[in-house]
């Protein structure tokens, strides 16, 4: 690609930029949690979904679009031949909101050269790109061999069943690209390993949950107990917990002792970065010694199973040059009656084999006292580099931008896992990273408080994504 093809996009970028993040804005403000326990016929994660996702089916036909509603598991904008297309993948479901935020959740604010807002970055500004880079492209004469069609999900961040259900039922396009992560060329991504472990509660445990999804360590935990007297976890705070005890906050009253904590989130593929509030919760009611019984068996084995993001407590630890190291984490505690569920999210290195995983880990589940539910391994991503798309895309971005920076692997899962065909790559510029310094340090991830979207950064990405359009029109068969 000439550099003059690409100063050429990048002018047509910044003469709609004003519309570009008016529309991202628009569809920021739109609360879009994928449930699919309110899953209706037509909307089968629930209502939010289908709001935001008629939304976006709705700015796309206006933009002069074919578009395609998926039984509401997803939709499509189609330019030119939908059944013979290049993909962009984008999702337009977000994880929930949680709490601490310095600017609205759902508000995309604007400051200088940042928007905040939940979803402003994860995922709803590629669908954007997608809309946009098409439009340019349609007014310079693509595509020339393919159509192309913006694929918009409702499930990504809670099982990507939405595109699962596309693959099954539709012709999914000749290649994709799944804008969901940083350039240059994501060539591998860890297998996951997930599901559910269930545990009497036992009688002093009236109650403990927390979380909000299980790919993200959970912020917050709250447990409230049999016991009318919180002096002894109090005590313990003081003892054991020093340097956290300020994240708790213990009330007694009408014979029962509630206490909360506050963890820090983090995306279960970097959960060093988080603190679980379910691992802080149940390590005090084990080290208190308060709890006796059943109650003190089943907090004991939360502590356990929370105590490590390496899974080295539940004997599942590897790693691999190439990935690095299984990550694990608890996201979810529930509690109906006396039966608590716990949630697992395994990313697992390239290196792990998966059946023998699965069965070491539902050995140590059981050790433990938790019955194993639905305890399951995916398959990890794997394109070698010397793939002539995964090179061609490659090249293009190192001409365009001068970074020499290699192919490089994620624990994160993207659309690349369900998509047949599909490379993630970008938008995100790792040459043009900057943060807000107006918010807290802790602040401002995909899955945290303040997330937030660097326009510069966000516009050259999808100057990229039209540069690598054209490329792919003319590369793939």
């Amino acid at each position: 690609m000439e550099k003059e093809t690409f100063e050429k996009v990048r002018q047509w970028i910044q003469a709609h930029k004003e519309d570009m993040i008016a529309d991202l804005q628009s569809f920021a403000r739109i609360r879009s949690v994928s449930r699919a326990d309110l899953g209706v016929p037509g909307a089968p994660f629930g209502q939010e979904c289908r709001t935001i996702l008629d939304f976006a089916l709705n700015r796309a036909r206006e933009m002069g679009y074919a578009v395609e509603d998926h039984e509401g598991y997803c939709g499509s904008a189609i330019l030119g031949d939908g059944e013979n297309a290049i993909g962009v993948a984008a999702h337009l479901d977000v994880v929930p909101e949680g709490d601490k935020w310095v600017f609205p959740p759902y508000g995309a604010t604007r400051q200088g050269d940042f928007l905040i807002g939940r979803g402003v970055s994860d995922n709803k500004a590629s669908a954007i790109l997608g809309l946009y880079v098409m439009q340019m492209l349609r007014e310079w004469g693509y595509p020339k061999k393919h159509g192309f069609r913006l694929l918009m999900g409702c499930s990504e961040e809670t099982g990507m069943e939405d595109f699962r259900y596309f693959r099954e039922h539709y012709t999914c396009p000749k290649f994709s690209l799944v804008a969901d992560a940083s350039f240059p060329v994501n060539y591998a991504q860890k297998g996951s390993m997930g599901g559910w472990m269930d545990m009497d509660a036992g009688d002093q445990i009236l109650s403990f949950t927390g979380g909000e999804v299980p790919n993200m360590v959970p912020p917050h935990a709250k447990a409230v107990l049999a016991l009318a007297d919180g002096q002894v976890f109090r005590d313990t705070l003081e003892r054991g917990f020093p340097d956290v005890k300020e994240r708790f906050t213990i009330e007694s009253e009408n014979g029962q002792t509630t206490i909360t904590v506050q963890g820090k989130a983090a995306h279960a593929a970097g959960p060093e970065a988080g603190l679980s509030a379910i691992h802080l919760l149940a390590a005090l009611l084990t080290r208190s010694q308060a709890l006796s019984g059943q109650s003190a068996k089943a907090a004991k084995a939360i502590a356990d199973m929370t105590s490590n993001y390496y899974g080295e407590n539940a004997g599942i630890a590897c790693e691999d040059p190439d990935t690095g190291k299984t990550t694990m984490v608890c996201g979810v505690i529930r509690q109906e009656g006396r039966k608590l569920s716990l949630s697992l999210d395994c990313r697992l290195s390239l290196a792990a084999k998966a059946d023998e995983t699965v069965k070491a880990m539902e050995a140590y589940a059981d050790s433990l006292g938790f019955t194993p539910v639905g305890i399951h391994a995916g398959a990890p991503v794997y394109i070698p580099k010397d793939d002539p798309k995964v090179l061609a895309l490659q090249e293009l971005y190192r001409g365009i931008t001068g970074d020499d920076r290699e192919p490089y692997t994620m624990g994160g899962g993207t659309y690349s896992r369900v998509l047949p065909n599909a490379v993630t790559y970008g938008p995100g510029m790792p040459t043009m990273r900057e943060r807000p310094d107006f918010i807290p340090e802790d602040h401002g991830g995909a899955h945290s408080p303040d997330e937030y979207l660097y326009i510069p950064a966000w516009l050259e990405g999808c100057a990229v994504y039209a540069c690598a359009l054209m490329e792919l029109d003319d590369l793939v068969d």
